[in-house]
């Protein structure tokens, strides 16, 4: 087996994805020394690294992982509440604690008070994770230390930092394909493309250097809240990783 670390983007329900590519990259003899994440490739890295294959991760998330966990909040900092959510990821995370992983594990959470990139690493993942996929407006921030903390793709959607030394080591998994303009797009498909654009060229950046930079671009069809179609999206990026390795002979 090959080690490399794997830096996982966030994208929403894209974020499925992340589960297909890992599985295809493991069949390919490669698998993950270290993790990094933020918002839905944070939560994807850390039930990877607690211990859980691709193929668990996703048929736990298709068994207990509803709509109806995204419950409404009013109009207090956040439409929607992550309650139900904190409460799936404390009865299924094995680990609670970044200190207790098997695998090293990193996520990136953006500062509301001034917008800056946090790297996590230390105590409870639980509040951690939920601070790096909490959107502005849908969701409301979490504070962690005294700092109210959002999505971390808000400043950084490729968090490469805690490994920015080993660049030659890195599997970049980028989820956010940007689709052809469509005037008639919903407005989550506008909020969407607008958040994703705004940090599209800093995505790229970050991955210059890296050994392998994998963005399936069959993804652009899927949105942020396609919770039905979660096998649909891991066989995306499960599929598409396949076709960049050499057809054993």
């Amino acid at each position: 087996m090959e080690k490399k670390i794997f830096v996982l983007s966030g994208g929403g329900c894209r974020g499925f994805a992340h589960l297909g590519v890992v599985k295809a990259l493991q069949e390919h003899g490669i698998t993950p020394s270290g993790i990094s994440g933020t918002s839905s490739g944070a939560i994807a890295g850390a039930f990877l690294a607690n211990g859980f294959s691709p193929d668990e991760i996703k048929e736990l998330f298709i068994e207990k992982l509803k709509l109806s966990m995204l419950s409404w909040n009013g109009f207090n900092m956040g439409l929607m509440s992550m309650k139900n959510i904190r409460i799936f990821l404390q009865d299924n995370l094995r680990y609670k604690k970044f200190e207790e992983l098997p695998i090293p594990f990193f996520a990136t959470a953006t500062s509301f008070a001034d917008g800056s990139q946090h790297i996590f690493n230390h105590g409870n993942i639980i509040e951690v994770i939920i601070a790096s996929s909490s959107i502005p407006v849908l969701f409301p921030p979490v504070v962690i230390r005294g700092i109210p903390f959002v999505d971390g793709g808000l400043s950084n959607n490729l968090p490469i930092e805690p490994f920015s030394n080993h660049k030659q080591d890195i599997v970049c998994i980028h989820v956010n394909p940007v689709k052809p303009f469509n005037s008639g797009e919903s407005v989550f498909d506008v909020l969407d493309r607008a958040i994703h654009l705004s940090f599209r060229e800093k995505v790229y950046r970050s991955a210059e250097g890296c050994s392998l930079f994998i963005e399936p671009r069959e993804l652009a069809g899927y949105g942020l809240f396609d919770l039905k179609k979660i096998q649909e999206i891991f066989d995306v990026g499960y599929n598409y990783t396949h076709t960049m390795f050499p057809v054993p002979r």
